[in-house]
């Protein structure tokens, strides 16, 4: 597959089928989220790969976050109800994705300690910002390299509402969710959104 192919035709993927993919191709597609760049290349990604009963443990957690995001689904498609409500849906069972990867940044900068100058503060929220890219890089070679794979994704955010209590399931410490990511054999073929217009500006050409 071409790499501008697996860009553009790569899709976010809310239905699957039950078939669990075989752990080697997983593990393929992991070591290519680690190639991903990074900040001063700290490589400051964690990733957990979960399926089967821990899974399900985890699923009663995360259904409860597609509250939090209703408000937000309400404000961008309040003329579009059926994607709020298929949205929501996607949150109580997570298209029956039989596999599901947490993906983790540093933990010490999710709180600014306590009496920081501006310019510490500043530093810190730099810093974490940073690694969030980071991973988020990573994130994106995962979801390709599933899409190379013949694999549906779709990253998740709305899963950080209930972060502390992903974490405490899955024993991670000292480490901050910044997204989850679905993964399986897709059992839909989304069309293709438009791009949105204006998003570009040329200077100097």
């Amino acid at each position: 597959m071409e790499l501008q192919s697996a860009i553009r035709d790569r899709r976010s993927i809310r239905k699957y089928k039950p078939e669990e993919p075989p752990k080697e191709i997983l593990e393929k597609i992991l070591e290519d989220g680690l190639w991903a760049p990074s900040n001063m290349n700290v490589q400051p990604w964690h990733f957990v790969v979960v399926r089967g009963e821990k899974r399900e443990e985890l699923l009663s957690v995360i259904s409860r976050s597609g509250q939090s995001i209703l408000p937000k689904l309400e404000r961008i498609f309040a003329e579009k109800p059926k994607v709020i409500k298929f949205t929501l849906e996607f949150f109580h069972d997570l298209g029956k994705a039989p596999i599901l990867i947490f993906c983790f940044g540093p933990g010490e900068y999710k709180d600014p300690p306590l009496g920081l100058t501006p310019e510490e503060l500043r530093i810190f929220h730099i810093d974490r910002t940073t690694n969030q890219q980071s991973v988020a890089a990573a994130i994106q070679n995962i979801l390709l390299s599933a899409h190379e794979a013949g694999l549906g994704t779709c990253w998740m955010t709305g899963p950080l509402h209930v972060a502390e209590e992903i974490s405490e399931l899955l024993g991670v410490t000292n480490k901050e969710l910044v997204g989850v990511i679905t993964l399986g054999y897709p059992d839909q073929s989304p069309p293709s959104p438009p791009r949105k217009p204006g998003r570009v500006d040329w200077n100097g050409f």
